[in-house]
């Protein structure tokens, strides 16, 4: 009962951050001009850039070594280094940030003092928020963790409606959003509360516990940091070059239409990993190298067609959601959604190559990879989209994704005796192109859109491929299912 409990708890409280966070564009592209929406996530871009790349292979280490230090009762200092850490790094980041504008105006529009503050305020918030809301999950505290996802997500809504209230610009949304980020950054405390009031269950002098000093911390973190580095050329870097090339309202049509693709595709992935995850972990227990290959050929062979099948699904259905969730001057960027689609499924099956290294405990593997997309992306951007820059950009970002699709397959084979699910690969896409015919018949039959119309349509296409994802999965769910009866 405990794990259907949980399970119930992680799902419902998913469920209200994904609604919350379509309101949020929706609200946002209904408040907010194509060019300030450029503006806006152009500053996002550099926000995330800092904070992601510096301090959150930070909490990720942290959350690996969180159960060895609770138990020798030296969680509560781990916790207090990183908020110095934190404190140190974002005005650092801050003032980084501000020289930068202040020099160069990437973000258009903004102001160099909000550019560095906003900044400053995303990594204490983000940082800080990642971290407690991880940690109570990790503990064991799944409500509090779900409550503080929301918090984050209604409270930075609510936030960013109220401070637009008057006026509203780039600026004033990001504070509501990042100031949402602070209200649940209490997780932190409270997780730091619950580390100093846990008993000690072994001498904090064990051996063989994770350490945490400045050498090994930075070990772990700059691979990690440069590969993310280049990852954000892949991703994000477009919202710049684009603005060279066309202007900032481009971006802001584009951006908007591709968080239309992305946002779905990246939850799916976060449900799908967090149901799978006991399986792949039970299976990689104590193996060597074909063991390793097993446990992920089994994963891939569950994970790939359910991809597939939902990257089918926002092709076809894709229309229905901008009606839905992004304002009247957004809707003319519906023609050329499919190939964000099609982008966001090739970067779902490439993510396969991080769960290999996971697996193998080497994570090296995922750096020529974004080394490709990093080259590719931003350059055909810069060449193709001053001839068309939405359908330009588009194809540039679905041909990187192609590109760093071509070199995961043979990089997986070398690091390991791996064998991609190709029958089960052309079964999804047998089914999938029906499945995506579904969602592009009734946009054709149902005439001008409407929002009820869009919910009918989105409503129909989402049955049939729930049935189709069951087709897919019946061979692997009850294998998913013992191991959830396992795993607290």
């Amino acid at each position: 009962m405990t794990h259907f409990r949980d399970l119930l708890i992680l799902s419902l409280g998913r469920g209200l951050q994904v609604l919350a966070g379509f309101i949020t564009i929706k609200a946002a592209t209904t408040l907010l001009s194509p060019s300030d929406v450029g503006s806006m996530n152009q500053l996002m871009s550099i926000a995330i850039l800092g904070t992601s790349a510096l301090l959150i292979p930070v909490t990720a280490y942290i959350g690996r070594g969180c159960h060895e230090w609770m138990d020798t009762g030296t969680l509560s200092r781990r916790l207090g280094s990183y908020l110095f850490i934190v404190l140190a790094v974002a005005p650092l980041l801050g003032l980084v940030a501000w020289a930068i504008q202040s020099q160069w105006i990437l973000v258009v529009g903004v102001g160099a003092a909000w550019v560095g503050g906003l900044v400053a305020l995303y990594t204490v918030g983000f940082s800080l928020h990642t971290m407690g809301t991880s940690g109570l999950n990790l503990i064991g505290h799944r409500f509090l963790y779900v409550l503080f996802g929301n918090i984050a997500a209604w409270g930075g809504l609510i936030l960013a409606v109220w401070y637009s209230n008057g006026e509203a610009s780039s600026e004033t949304w990001l504070l509501g959003i990042f100031c949402g980020l602070l209200l649940s950054s209490l997780s932190y405390a409270l997780l730091h509360w619950y580390a100093r009031a846990r008993v000690p269950v072994r001498s904090s002098d064990v051996s063989g516990v994770l350490p945490f000093d400045w050498r090994t911390v930075f070990m772990f973190v700059w691979p990690q940091a440069m590969t993310y580095a280049l990852w954000w050329i892949q991703s994000q870097s477009y919202r710049f070059v684009l603005t060279w090339v066309a202007d900032i309202a481009t971006v802001g049509l584009f951006v908007a239409g591709y968080m239309i693709c992305s946002v779905p595709m990246q939850t799916f992935e976060n449900v799908f990993n967090e149901f799978y995850s006991p399986t792949l972990y039970r299976a990689l227990k104590g193996q060597g190298r074909e063991g390793m290959a097993r446990a992920w050929n089994a994963y891939a062979a569950a994970y790939i067609p359910a991809v597939i099948l939902f990257g089918a699904f926002l092709v076809g259905n894709a229309a229905f959601m901008v009606k839905l969730f992004l304002g009247d001057q957004f809707q003319v960027i519906t023609p050329i959604l499919m190939w964000p689609a099609l982008t966001e499924t090739f970067r779902a099956i490439t993510s396969t190559l991080h769960q290999l290294g996971l697996a193998k405990i080497d994570m090296t593997v995922n750096v020529l990879p974004v080394v490709v997309g990093a080259l590719v992306a931003p350059t055909l951007v810069y060449f193709l989209a001053p001839y068309e820059p939405l359908l330009g950009t588009a194809l540039a970002l679905l041909t990187a994704g192609m590109a760093v699709f071509a070199v995961v397959v043979p990089i997986s084979c070398r690091a390991l005796p791996v064998a991609w699910p190709i029958r089960r690969i052309i079964y999804a896409i047998a089914l999938g192109v029906p499945l995506c015919l579904v969602g592009r018949v009734m946009g054709v039959g149902l005439g001008e859109l409407s929002g009820i119309k869009a919910v009918f349509a989105l409503v129909i296409s989402g049955l049939v491929m729930v049935l189709f994802q069951y087709v897919m999965a019946k061979e692997w769910l009850h294998e998913v299912r013992h191991a959830v009866g396992r795993n607290p």
